[in-house]
C-alpha cells in the first residue's frame, strides 16, 4: 500500500537523508517526493510505498525523530494530467477550479511538445475525498482529465476515477467532443450510482459499456455485416428484411417503386445503412421514404430523422415531443433506464425526428393488453395497427396484415435462434445496464403470451432475428 506523509523538517543540510535512512530502516519505499524552498523551507511530502505493518513503523519513527506535521490518515497524492490546448490562459480555468475546491497541488509539470496541446501533470494531495470526485468531475467539464496513478482511500473515490476514465475511453473510441465527452461523463456517473445501489463492482458494468461503443466502432465502414434477405411476399410486393451487425431489424417494403419502412436501427449506422439501400435500390437516394416505428426504442427508431414521413401512434409522438423540448424520453424517466439510454444515445449518435414530418396513427383508449388503434394502407394491401400496453416499451405497436399473413412485431416477438454471435453479445450487455429489459417484465410476458396466440400461422418479421413462422 502507499501513504504520503507530509513532514516538517528542519531547515538545515541532511535533514532529507535523516527521513530516508528512517523509512528504508522500516522496509520502505519512497516513490514520490515533493519539495519546492521557494513555497515553504520546511514542508516535504513523500509518498511511500511498504505494508500496513511496515507503514505503522514509519509513522512511529518520523514521531519519535519530530518529522510528522500531524497523523496523516489515508492522504495521498493522486496524480493525474490535464491535456489543454496549446493557447494562452488554458490553464487558467483548471487552477481556479482548483483553487475553489481548496486542493493543494504539491506537484506540476508540463513542456510544449509541437503539438496543439499541452499535457500538465499534477500531483493533488487527497485529504477530504468527496472534495476530490467534485474537483474531478469539474475538471473533466473542461478539458479531457487521464488519472495516472492513486490509491485508492474509499469506494467513493474509486468510483470517480472509474467513471472519469471511462468518459476519457469514449473520447477516444468515438472522437467525441468536450460536450459529448461531458455527457458521457455525466451519465456514466448515474450509471455509478445504480451500481453502487446494486453492490455490483464498476469494473464489470463500465467495461460493458466500453464494449458497446468497441463494437460501435467495429462494425463501422466495412465492418457493417448486415445479413440482408428478400421475400417475394407477392407478384407486386417484395419485403426486404436487413439484420445489422447489432441493433433492431429494419424492414423495407417495396411497391412499383414507392418504400415502406418498418423500423430502421441505430443512428451510427447512417452512412453503411444508406449505402446498402443504394446497392439495393439503385436510386435510393432520390425516392421519398416512409417509416413505421415498432416502438420508441433508440436501437430500433434510431434513424427516423432521415426519413420524409414518420408514421407512429399518440404515445410515440408524445415521447419525440419531450425530446424535441429538451425533457426526458418515457425510457429515461425510469432512474434505472435512464444512464443507458441516453449514453446510447451519445455512443450511436441519436437525433430525434423532426415533429412536422411525424403522422399520428391513432392511440390508446383502454387497458387491454393489445388494442387496435387503427389502420393504414400502403399499395393494395391493409395494415392493422394494434398498440400493446406498454410491457417492453411505452408506444410499442404490432404491425398486422391479414390478407399477406404477417406481422411485425419489433421487440415483443424476437426469433433468438438466428442471432450472430455480435448480436447475442450486444443483446447480452443490455438488461445487465439497464436492470431489466421489458418496461414491465410480467405485464411483457402476458402481451407475448397473448400475440403468439393470436398471430399462429403468420409469418412473424422480429424485432432481431431472422423472419419466422
Amino acid at each position: 500500500m502507499r501513504k504520503t506523509y507530509i513532514t516538517n523538517m528542519p531547515d538545515q543540510a541532511g535533514a532529507f537523508l535523516t527521513a530516508s535512512k528512517a523509512i528504508a530502516e522500516c522496509g520502505g519505499n519512497i516513490v514520490r517526493v515533493n519539495y519546492n524552498r521557494a513555497v515553504d523551507t520546511r514542508t516535504l511530502l513523500i509518498e511511500v510505498e511498504a505494508t500496513q505493518e511496515q507503514q505503522d513503523l514509519i509513522s512511529a519513527r518520523l514521531k519519535d525523530i519530530q518529522y510528522l506535521v500531524d497523523d496523516p490518515g489515508m492522504r495521498q497524492i493522486i496524480l493525474i494530467e490535464l491535456v489543454l490546448p496549446d493557447i494562452p490562459g488554458a490553464l487558467v480555468p483548471t487552477l481556479e477550479v482548483i483553487k475553489r475546491h481548496e486542493v493543494n497541488i504539491p506537484y506540476i509539470n508540463s513542456q510544449e511538445n509541437g503539438t496543439p496541446y499541452q499535457n500538465f501533470k499534477m500531483g493533488l494531495l487527497v485529504e477530504n475525498t468527496a472534495e476530490i470526485k467534485g474537483l474531478l468531475d469539474d475538471l473533466s467539464k473542461i478539458c479531457e482529465v487521464r488519472v495516472l496513478d492513486y490509491e485508492a482511500t474509499d469506494r467513493l473515490l474509486d468510483s470517480t476515477i472509474f467513471y472519469v476514465t471511462f468518459a476519457n475511453s469514449m473520447r477516444e473510441l468515438l472522437n467525441l467532443s468536450q460536450d459529448e465527452t461531458n455527457g458521457a461523463l455525466a451519465q456514466a456517473n448515474k450509471v455509478m450510482q445504480v451500481v453502487d445501489k446494486r453492490d455490483e463492482l464498476p469494473e464489470e458494468v463500465f467495461g460493458q459499456i466500453e464494449r458497446f461503443a468497441q463494437l460501435v466502432v467495429e462494425h463501422r465502414g466495412e465492418g457493417f455485416d448486415a445479413r440482408v434477405t428478400r421475400h417475394k411476399l407477392t407478384d407486386k410486393l417484395t419485403m426486404y428484411a436487413i439484420e445489422p451487425p447489432f441493433g433492431g431489424n429494419t424492414y423495407v417494403l417495396e411497391y412499383y417503386g414507392a418504400l415502406l419502412f418498418v423500423d430502421c436501427g441505430l443512428g451510427c449506422f447512417e452512412e453503411e445503412m444508406d449505402e446498402l439501400l443504394g446497392d439495393i435500390f439503385g436510386d435510393y437516394a432520390n425516392r421519398r421514404k416512409s417509416v413505421i416505428i415498432t416502438h420508441p426504442d433508440i436501437d430500433n427508431a434510431g434513424l427516423l430523422h432521415t426519413f420524409d414521413t414518420v408514421y407512429l401512434n399518440r404515445t410515440c409522438y408524445s415521447n419525440y415531443v419531450n425530446e424535441n423540448e429538451g425533457r426526458p424520453s418515457y425510457r429515461e424517466r425510469n432512474p434505472l433506464h435512464a444512464p443507458y439510454n441516453t449514453l446510447t444515445k451519445i455512443l450511436s449518435q441519436y437525433q430525434a425526428p423532426q415533429l412536422g414530418r411525424c403522422v399520428v396513427i391513432g392511440g390508446r383508449t383502454d387497458d387491454d393488453p393489445l388494442e387496435t388503434i387503427g389502420s393504414m394502407r400502403f399499395g393494395d394491401w391493409t395494415f392493422n395497427i394494434i398498440e400493446g400496453a406498454g410491457g417492453h416499451s411505452r408506444g410499442e405497436m404490432i404491425i398486422t396484415c391479414p390478407d399477406l399473413g404477417i406481422a411485425f412485431t419489433g421487440d415483443l416477438l424476437v426469433n433468438d435462434m438466428g442471432l450472430t454471435d455480435t448480436q447475442r453479445e450486444f443483446l447480452s450487455l443490455q438488461p445487465h445496464l439497464r436492470c431489466s429489459y421489458d418496461t414491465k417484465p410480467d405485464l411483457a410476458v402476458e402481451i407475448k403470451q397473448e400475440l403468439r396466440s393470436t398471430l399462429a400461422g403468420y409469418t412473424i418479421c422480429p424485432g432481431r432475428g431472422p423472419v419466422f413462422k
